[in-house]
């Protein structure tokens, strides 16, 4: 039985959803696709269906983090109250619950120490999902110099980076470093 084209589109997305979550939980190497499949709810043989390579997978993944990022940021940079809505975002940012989530839900945090390993589609697509996330960054925090906008953001993803990697260690240096910020 074939199943149509809205069916198909869907299935594709419920694995690049599935493989956004597991890539960014244990990065793209440590995931395989009998893995990322099963998470879909789909056999492996179904993969072939949707995509051409696991790198293939990769790229679409990382384009729809961003894209999800992105469009949250906009949306902060469109508020009627933009630098309340930035503050908030800023608070969640480096925020307890924000570190301790297993899947970071920050691309730059979940994919930056693994990307320059990957494939060239991938590095593109983190590449261009990086510079369209700056452009409503730096939009949404208000900055007039776009070189301020990205150290700005630097400090967020630089703190939640360094205090998700103590968490389990160090919790209390984990929580001076989110309180730093």
């Amino acid at each position: 039985m074939r199943i149509t084209r809205e069916r198909a589109a869907e299935n594709r997305a419920r694995v690049i959803d599935a493989a956004a979550k597991l890539f960014r939980e244990k990065g793209f190497d440590a995931v395989g696709v009998s893995e990322l499949m099963g998470a879909a709810g789909m056999t492996h043989g179904g993969f072939y269906n949707h995509f051409d390579s696991k790198e293939a997978l990769e790229a679409a993944a990382c384009e729809a983090v961003f894209a999800r990022s992105v469009a949250k940021m906009e949306a902060v940079a469109d508020a009627e109250d933009r630098e309340r809505a930035f503050e908030d975002y800023r608070r969640r940012y480096v925020s307890r619950e924000a570190r301790d989530a297993p899947a970071a839900s920050c691309p730059m945090v979940a994919f930056a120490g693994d990307v320059s390993r990957q494939s060239a589609p991938v590095r593109d697509a983190y590449a261009e999902g990086l510079r369209a996330y700056l452009d409503a960054f730096a939009r949404a925090s208000g900055e007039e110099e776009r070189r301020a906008a990205i150290r700005r953001f630097c400090e967020l993803v630089g703190a939640l980076t360094l205090a998700r990697s103590v968490a389990a260690a160090d919790p209390e240096l984990s929580d001076e470093i989110l309180a730093a910020l």
